[in-house]
């Protein structure tokens, strides 16, 4: 598979490919964490889509799941009117939700 940029693509003054580039970076990292989401979504697990990023099955959940936990931690310092049985039993419908999906889809 080809390259996406290649150095001739790049402008030719260097401080504004440097510029292009790390516009690039952004854009590929925006596109790249849909396409984990999308995998996920699509049941890939979290070993396929390191192999796919050339990565361990632990780096790709580390680095692509951080905003889902940030999510979940922020949702949970917000909600006092759930107590921790309460969570634990919620996370556990909403896993069984998702697992019946995966299995009609």
């Amino acid at each position: 598979m080809s390259g996406i940029l290649s150095t001739e693509s790049l402008p030719q003054d260097p401080l504004v490919a440097l510029r292009v580039l790390a516009d690039s970076e952004a854009e590929i990292d925006r596109i790249r964490r849909d396409r984990v989401r999308a995998a996920r979504a699509a049941g890939a697990s979290w070993q396929q889509i390191g192999d796919a990023l050339g990565v361990s099955r632990q780096s790709a959940w580390e680095i692509y799941s951080a905003d889902v936990r940030a999510m979940l931690s922020r949702n949970v310092d917000a909600n006092d009117l759930l107590d921790e049985t309460g969570a634990m039993e919620l996370a556990v419908d909403e896993v069984r939700l998702v697992r019946r999906r995966r299995r009609s889809s």
